[in-house]
């Protein structure tokens, strides 16, 4: 055995991890790419995982022989320094292989990502909004039939690949949230609370069929070709036709939720807010989104700098001196 299989003291879990040390340790692979410096060197850009959290890495030697080795979704052993990176840890590897039949301190379960907060409670509460809220037999029905047949993958699914609430549990902790800003604002304006409820409760659901998680966070083919707003689409009016005498004037209401949250053509909405509750869960889903990009940033900002380094989704650098 030589000093790389030696691990360093124990498990060495990502959310552990300290700017400076060295590490040996197992890590599932979440993405791999090929790519070239501005020199036309070759290295590989990797996003590594564990039940703790994600760590990128890159690799600058042995690259072309580390990338026909290299398969999202499978565990290796790699080995070298944490070092700080525009704000964040990363991962410079020196060696990797794959992992060997008894390797010590291998545990398959360190590799499955289970979220920070108490899902089935917060599932719970999202029920109970939306009973305590929705009195429209129709819009009841809808919702009942939303968490018989979604409810699990539902409180599980990433709120986004990258942007915001990229963790397991962030599409339910980010819907949760919307429907909670509904009953607080929506009254202030005289709209109709219950519709947006239920846009809210729709607006992302096809995220749960646009990308996989496991092994690996990758594109599906409907979520490359159709994207999340047609297929939440489609999932409504799915459900929408297994409730006989469904109102039309209200599916069409809803469709439009659904279609224009995103606020403009150019951010991939087919159509642009049109009602006053449409254009109220565009902004709230934009205001949490946003808000969640300031907390995961505040989360991996480094204790000795004031400013973080640009952050593209914010357009600016923020404020680490909380």
């Amino acid at each position: 055995m030589n000093l790389f299989d030696k691990s360093q003291g124990g498990p060495r879990l990502i959310d552990s991890l300290q700017i400076g040390e060295n590490v040996s340790w197992f890590y599932r692979v979440q993405e791999v790419a090929k790519k070239k410096t501005k020199n036309g060197d070759d290295f590989l850009d990797l996003v590594l995982m564990d039940k703790s959290g994600r760590l990128p890495a890159k690799v600058w030697n042995k690259v072309e022989e580390y990338h026909q080795l290299l398969r999202p979704g499978e565990v290796y052993k790699f080995s070298g320094e944490v070092r700080g990176y525009r704000g964040k840890m990363q991962l410079t590897v020196n060696h990797l292989r794959a992992v060997a039949a008894g390797d010590p301190g291998f545990a398959a379960a360190d590799f499955s990502e289970t979220p920070q907060f108490d899902c089935a409670a917060l599932l719970d509460e999202t029920a109970s909004l939306l009973r305590d809220n929705i009195s429209d037999p129709f819009l009841r029905r809808l919702s009942d039939r939303f968490q018989e047949e979604y409810g699990p993958v539902f409180a599980q699914a990433y709120g986004a690949q990258k942007i915001h609430h990229a963790y397991a549990g962030g599409l339910l902790q980010h819907t949760h949230a919307l429907l909670k800003m509904v009953l607080a604002i929506a009254p202030l304006y005289g709209l109709d609370k219950e519709l947006l409820l239920i846009g809210a409760l729709f607006h992302d659901i096809g995220k749960t069929a646009e990308f996989k998680t496991q092994p690996a966070l990758e594109t599906t083919l409907a979520g490359g070709l159709l994207g999340h707003l047609v297929i939440s689409l489609t999932i409504f009016l799915d459900m929408k036709r297994s409730i006989p005498d469904f109102p039309e004037p209200l599916s069409v209401r809803i469709q439009h939720l659904i279609v224009s949250h995103h606020g403009e053509k150019e951010f991939g909405s087919p159509e642009v807010p049109k009602t006053p509750e449409a254009y109220l869960l565009h902004l709230l889903d934009l205001l949490d989104s946003r808000m969640n990009i300031f907390s995961e940033q505040l989360k991996a900002g480094e204790a000795n700098k004031l400013f973080s380094d640009f952050n593209q989704a914010l357009g600016t650098r923020i404020l680490l001196d909380k």
